[in-house]
């Protein structure tokens, strides 16, 4: 395991990976670079408002999607077991940094959530979230029974939620990706 920020030398980030499969032909540079950055920002304010350390005013570009998770953790969440976590697995030399894992009220079991800040979800995502939860097994020792990706709303709303349920089908899937990166790299 690897807790820092830090990429060890030779390792391939999960996005890194699923990079060849996620288009954003016909968007401009400057906006994907914009959102990338807003997206950044958002999830260290939710980071900190998951440990109760949210003091410090919430920029206005950021501050819609912050409140829509607020009102979703405040509803939906029992316990927070990790927030923004790096990962890693020497077997398959890959790395990521997930967002978070929680019980959900009324379940039993650990989900993982990731944050995300576009509209519309994205097939890799599906794929990202296996990833993670493939890490989460490998690094920890720990079994996550569900996987979601929380569509944040621009509009400070209740975020929409995307649940995938293919667990092993979807690691495979990924860990067959993570061969060709390394294969083509």
């Amino acid at each position: 395991m690897n807790n820092s920020d830090d990429i060890l030398p030779g390792y391939a980030r999960v996005t890194e990976v699923l990079q060849p499969y996620t288009s954003f032909d016909g968007i401009d540079p400057a906006v994907l670079a914009k959102a990338a950055d807003r997206g950044t920002r958002v999830h260290k304010y939710c980071e900190l408002y998951t440990q109760n350390l949210l003091i410090e005013k919430v920029e206005d570009d950021c501050r819609p999607y912050v409140e829509s998770f607020v009102q979703w953790f405040d509803t939906m969440v029992e316990e927070v077991w990790v927030s923004e976590m790096r990962l890693s697995c020497s077997k398959y030399l890959i790395t990521g940094k997930l967002d978070m894992v929680a019980t959900i009220k009324g379940d039993k079991t650990e989900t993982l959530i990731d944050l995300k800040t576009p509209q519309q979800a994205s097939l890799s995502w599906q794929l990202q979230t296996a990833a993670y939860r493939y890490l989460m097994r490998a690094s920890q020792g720990i079994e996550i029974s569900r996987r979601i990706c929380l569509l944040l709303d621009r509009e400070g709303k209740l975020p929409k939620i995307v649940e995938y349920t293919h667990h092993e089908a979807d690691e495979r899937l990924f860990l067959g990706a993570v061969e060709l990166f390394h294969f083509f790299k």
